[in-house]
């Protein structure tokens, strides 16, 4: 799925500028990173991309739709394109790896043999089938993320974005965590994912958009940190 910024600006009120006149395209497949410091605008553009923000200016396209435009009604149907990861896992405690994967999809009434076979390729991906029954509670962190991106992985995504998906992580379990995410990429999809990791953005070289301010002040390909 490509994306397509032109001009976009976000402003929260009373006057806080969180994106300026933002220009970049995105085409599918590709691998993307999006650094810069706390408060540069990163998790406002992830948060665009995602719909769970309107700009205050300028266009957000995705896969050829213009986000501003959408109908409220067919916003739950382009989130099933867009599989989301966030630093904080958002598990449901009370579900078991398996349960957690499984709701995504019961929730869009997939039907349940569609569901068992999905979840079970996923959760495989991730290499946790064998923790399949274990709850939140009884996995490390990186498993937690893990079991994030199989629940992301559900509904066969075009674009997967990722929001400091490593931020809580160790350096071991962040490289499995990329190694994913690129194994991700290298089926095709889209990925756009903010880090403060540099060691990630420079051992394996993609490419940047770096934020300051809000402002877009770098568009690299195989750019470093």
């Amino acid at each position: 799925m490509n994306i397509s910024f032109s001009g976009v600006s976000k402003i929260f009120e009373p006057d806080i500028a969180a994106l300026v006149d933002v220009n970049f395209n995105i085409e599918q497949g590709e691998f993307v990173y999006v650094i810069g410091q706390t408060g540069s605008g990163k998790s406002t553009l992830l948060r665009l991309i995602t719909r769970e923000l309107m700009p205050s200016k300028g266009v957000v396209a995705v896969g050829g739709f213009d986000l501003r435009r959408m109908r409220s009604a067919d916003v739950p149907y382009y989130r099933r394109d867009v599989g989301l990861v966030a630093q904080d896992f958002r598990l449901i405690s009370s579900l078991t790896v398996y349960e957690n994967v499984a709701f995504v999809m019961e929730a869009m009434s997939v039907p349940k043999k569609i569901v068992e076979e999905r979840a079970k390729d996923v959760i495989n991906q991730v290499g946790l089938w064998r923790r399949r029954n274990f709850k939140p509670a009884q996995l490390s962190g990186g498993e937690q993320q893990r079991v994030a991106i199989a629940r992301a992985l559900a509904n066969s995504p075009s674009l997967f974005i990722a929001d400091e998906p490593t931020g809580n992580l160790d350096f071991h379990t962040s490289a499995e965590v990329m190694k994913i995410l690129f194994a991700i990429n290298a089926a095709g999809v889209t990925v756009v994912m903010s880090t403060h990791n540099q060691n990630i953005v420079n051992s394996a070289r993609q490419r940047v958009l770096e934020l300051e301010s809000g402002k877009l002040i770098r568009d690299e390909k195989g750019g470093g940190y």
